[in-house]
């Protein structure tokens, strides 16, 4: 990221945790940092074209494979869901995927569209657990070590 500058003309310090081209214009690419900042980037002209504050650590980003939204995971086990539209980042909804204990465990550690089905979403997390979301509701859950599905409330 040498020689990136944020959006308000400062150099961007924060370490970078997670970053993802855009699928459909490799122009643009998507990043998460330690300050929890996410922010769109234009890598011609060397900018940050949009951002939103999350508060807390970012994790894990993943664009939609349409390009016209993202995903972004934090430490806490947040997911958030953008549009991203135009490069705008607009919240469109957040889950917790947490559960009933406060663990650091359950940090959000990647994402992943299915090749054949855009609204089916894997999700990874620190607490050795592989998710799979259909839209914004888990319809499996998989602990690591097992070969079996894990049933789902």
């Amino acid at each position: 990221m040498n020689g990136f500058f944020g959006s308000d003309g400062d150099f961007m310090e924060s370490p970078v945790t997670c970053v993802q081209f855009n699928p459909v214009n490799d122009k643009y690419f998507i990043s998460g940092s330690i300050d929890g900042k996410v922010r769109i980037w234009e890598i011609p002209h060397c900018q940050v074209v949009d951002w939103t504050d999350v508060r807390e650590i970012v994790t894990a980003v993943c664009y939609q494979p349409d390009g016209q939204g993202g995903i972004v995971g934090s430490m806490t086990g947040n997911c958030r869901f953008y549009d991203a539209s135009d490069n705008h980042l607009q919240l469109v909804k957040q889950i917790c995927l947490q559960g009933k204990k406060k663990s650091p465990g359950k940090r959000i550690t990647g994402f992943q569209f299915s090749p054949s089905d855009p609204t089916k979403l894997m999700v990874t997390s620190a607490d050795s657990q592989v998710r799979i979301l259909d839209g914004f509701d888990v319809i499996f859950k998989y602990r690591g070590g097992c070969s079996t599905p894990i049933s789902c409330h």
